[in-house]
C-alpha cells in the first residue's frame, strides 16, 4: 500500500528489537530504509546486521553493496559486498550488474566492468544492462 512505508518500518524496527538475530527481518527493514537517501546510513547498518546474522545471505550482501555505492567514498566496500554475493551465488545477475557498474567508476577497471555487465546480460536479458554495456563501450579507454 502506498504511503504505508512508515508503518512498515516501525513494525520491522519493533520486530528487530524483539528478535535482533533474524537476517530476514534486518534485510526487510534495510530494504525499506534504503528508499529515501537520507536513511542510507540506517539501511547500511541493517544490511550489515543481516549479513552478520547470516553471512551466506547473498541478497543482503548485494543490497549492502548497493546502499554503500550510494554513499560517496564507499565504492571499494560496495565492490567487496558484490563480490561476496557472487561467491555465494555465482549466477546472481543483479550482483554482476551492480559490480560492473561499480567497477566502471574505478580507474583502469573498464575491461572488468564490461565482463561483469556481459555476464549479467547473459544471465538476464535486461535492457538496462544492455544500455550500460553500450555506454561503457562508447567511452574512450
Amino acid at each position: 500500500m502506498p504511503g504505508r512505508e512508515g508503518d512498515a518500518i516501525a513494525e520491522l524496527q519493533t520486530a528487530v528489537r524483539l528478535r535482533p538475530d533474524p537476517a530476514e527481518m534486518h534485510y526487510n527493514l534495510a530494504t525499506l530504509l534504503a528508499q529515501p537517501p537520507e536513511r542510507y546510513p540506517e539501511a547500511i547498518a541493517e544490511f550489515r546486521a543481516a549479513v552478520r546474522a547470516n553471512p551466506d545471505f547473498a541478497p543482503a550482501h548485494n543490497n549492502l553493496g548497493s546502499a554503500l555505492s550510494r554513499v560517496p567514498g564507499h565504492t571499494t566496500e560496495a565492490i567487496a559486498e558484490y563480490r561476496a554475493a557472487l561467491r555465494l551465488q555465482p549466477d546472481y545477475a543483479d550482483a554482476h550488474y551492480n559490480l560492473g557498474v561499480a567497477l566502471a567508476q574505478q580507474p583502469g577497471q573498464r575491461g572488468a566492468a564490461l565482463a561483469e555487465l556481459e555476464t549479467a546480460m547473459r544471465l538476464d536479458h535486461n535492457p538496462q544492462t544492455q544500455q550500460a554495456i553500450d555506454w561503457l563501450r562508447s567511452q574512450k579507454q
